[in-house]
């Protein structure tokens, strides 16, 4: 498969891909390998994370088929940060997502420098107007320089900081860029958490008709004199039940839903397999139809 350039609308209009997969390829769990070297794949694509780096792409895209669907998760675009954009880091973005003809490029509202000088820890989007507008203004120049759409994500959260809600903030900068969005079940209850908010509070204020994919994840509550605290640990955790029952009341509120996705990072193969069989079960219970189901 060559390039693919994807516009707003060829992405709304294209197939639902069904239940997907998002692995980091450097990592030794899951054994990505060898769960697409199997003769009946159970899931339906993968969402690639690179951790930004350019070229490594290519080896998932041979590894697959050609038809295999992948969608791309780039890191250190830096969204939120205003900051010049990072040329080298779009140069990476564009050549992995060459090579993996992925429909769409994904980047957390999140940041993980600060001048140059990396930290292990996103620092979530201030939730403010003025950092919407930046970075409206910079995923505008960003998707400029890409094949296509750069789609953000909501990041997790402990301290949320400002005054908008954060599907607020995703509305503001889904429609000032004029991109999809990507809403994260599990960073979106983090969130919740933090302001003492049920689960799927405030719904509305994101518009749903934006949302081309879910996702869901492993995690660990932790409770801190009293207070629950949301810990994003991908495979290294089963889903929380919690973000099972979030999935199968917003996925049908979502128009141009195209794909939903389980991150299963850290995660060992038989991990993977026992949580993919328990979201097809939601899919099961919605009627929802994918390759794999």
């Amino acid at each position: 498969m060559g390039p693919q350039v994807s516009t707003l609308s060829d992405i709304f209009q294209g197939p639902f891909l069904g239940l997907g997969l998002g692995i980091d390829v450097h990592g030794d769990d899951p054994d990505w390998r060898s769960l697409v070297d199997q003769d009946h794949r159970p899931f339906d694509f993968l969402e690639v994370f690179t951790r930004g780096d350019g070229g490594i792409a290519a080896e998932v895209r041979e590894r697959v088929g050609p038809d295999f669907p992948l969608i791309y998760h780039h890191e250190n675009l830096e969204l939120v940060y205003p900051s010049p954009i990072n040329k080298p880091a779009i140069e990476a973005a564009a050549i992995n997502l060459n090579a993996l003809s992925a429909p769409w490029c994904i980047e957390e509202l999140a940041y993980r420098e600060i001048e140059g000088r990396y930290i292990d820890f996103f620092m979530p989007a201030l939730l403010t107007h003025e950092s919407a507008v930046s970075t409206i203004k910079k995923l505008k120049e960003i998707n400029s320089h890409l094949p296509t759409i750069v789609t953000p994500e909501n990041p997790p959260y402990q301290l949320p900081v400002g005054d908008l809600h954060i599907l607020e903030f995703m509305r503001l900068v889904g429609e000032g860029a004029d991109v999809p969005l990507i809403l994260d079940l599990g960073h979106l209850y983090s969130y919740q958490l933090c302001v003492g908010a049920d689960p799927l509070d405030h719904l509305n204020k994101i518009p749903l008709e934006r949302v081309i994919e879910l996702h869901v994840a492993g995690a660990n509550l932790v409770d801190i004199n009293g207070v629950t605290i949301y810990e994003d640990s991908h495979g290294a955790d089963v889903i929380p039940e919690i973000l099972l029952g979030m999935l199968e009341e917003v996925l049908p509120q979502c128009p141009h839903i195209r794909a939903v996705t389980i991150e299963v990072e850290d995660a060992s193969n038989e991990r993977v397999l026992s949580e993919v069989e328990r979201v097809r079960k939601v899919f099961d219970k919605l009627g929802v139809k994918a390759h794999g189901s």
